[in-house]
């Protein structure tokens, strides 16, 4: 699996309104892309707006990426106006939390 994080120092402009549109946009845009298995946003304690997309493959990491620079610029320029510091590489180390079902 390949792991990417996102990292936008500046964001301007309503915080909810930057939720809805990833949450509309976005999160249907990389999801789409084959290999996909996890996607994380959130704010950070200092401002920043951070991303994580997971992928079973380099490609669809990559991908990820080249779509994410397009959307943001087509989607949300106004409101992310530097470019991102990107981070990617293969997870090494995971660990998930089993859920159960009632039966």
């Amino acid at each position: 699996m390949y792991l990417t994080v996102r990292r936008y120092r500046r964001v301007e402009g309503e915080r909810q309104h930057i939720v809805e549109v990833i949450n509309r946009g976005f999160v249907p845009l990389i999801a789409a892309i084959d290999g996909f298995v996890d996607y994380y946003c959130c704010f950070a304690h200092d401002g920043a707006l951070l991303s994580v997309s997971v992928y079973r493959d380099a490609k669809g990491a990559d991908e990820s990426v080249r779509a994410a620079a397009r959307w943001v610029e087509q989607n949300l320029a106004n409101h992310l106006p530097d470019q991102p510091e990107v981070i990617s590489g293969e997870v090494f180390a995971q660990r998930q939390v089993e859920t159960r079902t009632a039966v």
